[in-house]
């Protein structure tokens, strides 16, 4: 397939300037008269920019940037008939490892000049009336992305200074869930609801996640002390299941009440407005290029 309007929208501060780098090789790389660059200067301006290119007709639109621009792109895609692609340029790149995307710039974008790719209809969850493509997640996790809005370190490093500090501010949320085949009531350390088998890194709570099967996949942590927090945490790193206070299932839907006043979403701190939660899964609602 060749896409003759192809509109790049950029985020120009994601990865310590890759944004720019990125744009540099979109001209080499594009006929100006088969493309439009866009760059996003605040938050939501991705989701702006991907709507209004969907509305001018764009036949392929490609996010470049990290998790959190992809996330504003795939959420003004979803249910529209305009292929999304990916130029991982952020921390965790978490959808993009699933879909097995080069991580680096010029090759993802050779994926396009090559029209070596296949275009895939996946699965998109939702939490109320916001979407998401990776994970979301209630408890332990989201106190990490909060810790890491407000640190100086990006990337790996900066994660894991955050998981540290996180270890002595966290406390576990009140949840009450009902799914399609579970419940639960209690404290958890940790809620996390995948779409895809990478959180970033490759680091994976849902190995076996796929993106095409109409389900979610959840990992509930009861409230466990933290030397069973971590051996939990050691086991995933092998891919098993060491803790008995980890729950692992399967569900089209689930409804939430919790404590909790945040969550994040594919790795973004999001303050909640209710403490009511529905999420359930939309299939095969995005078209992506991979």
């Amino acid at each position: 397939m060749i896409f003759n309007n192809i509109h790049f929208i950029i985020n120009p501060i994601s990865g310590k300037g890759k944004g720019s780098e990125a744009k540099k090789i979109i001209e080499e790389k594009f006929p100006a008269e088969n493309r439009q660059i866009k760059l996003t200067r605040k938050k939501n301006d991705a989701y702006s920019l991907a709507w209004a290119s969907a509305e001018q007709g764009a036949d392929l639109i490609v996010s470049c940037g990290g998790d959190g621009t992809l996330n504003e792109i795939a959420s003004a895609l979803a249910g529209k008939n305009v292929p999304l692609a990916i130029v991982p340029i952020g921390s965790g790149n978490g959808l993009a490892r699933h879909l097995k995307i080069p991580l680096d710039i010029e090759s993802a974008l050779q994926l396009i000049v090559n029209q070596n790719f296949v275009i895939k209809n996946i699965d998109c969850g939702k939490v109320n009336s916001d979407y998401f493509f990776s994970n979301m997640g209630i408890g332990f996790d989201a106190e990490v992305i909060n810790e890491y809005a407000h640190q100086k370190q990006r990337k790996l490093v900066g994660y894991l200074k955050s998981g540290l500090l996180s270890v002595f501010k966290f406390r576990p949320v009140d949840i009450l869930l009902n799914s399609d085949n579970e419940s639960f009531t209690g404290k958890v350390m940790l809620l996390n609801i995948a779409n895809s088998n990478e959180m970033g890194y490759g680091i994976s709570l849902t190995p076996e996640a796929s993106l095409e099967d109409g389900l979610l996949n959840i990992n509930l942590v009861r409230k466990c002390s933290w030397l069973s927090f971590a051996w939990m945490g050691l086991g995933i790193l092998f891919r098993k299941n060491w803790s008995k206070n980890r729950k692992i299932f399967l569900a089209k839907s689930l409804k939430i009440e919790t404590s909790a006043d945040y969550i994040q979403l594919d790795g973004e701190f999001h303050p909640l407005e209710t403490k009511k939660l529905e999420i359930y899964v939309v299939p095969k609602a995005l078209k992506i290029l991979c």
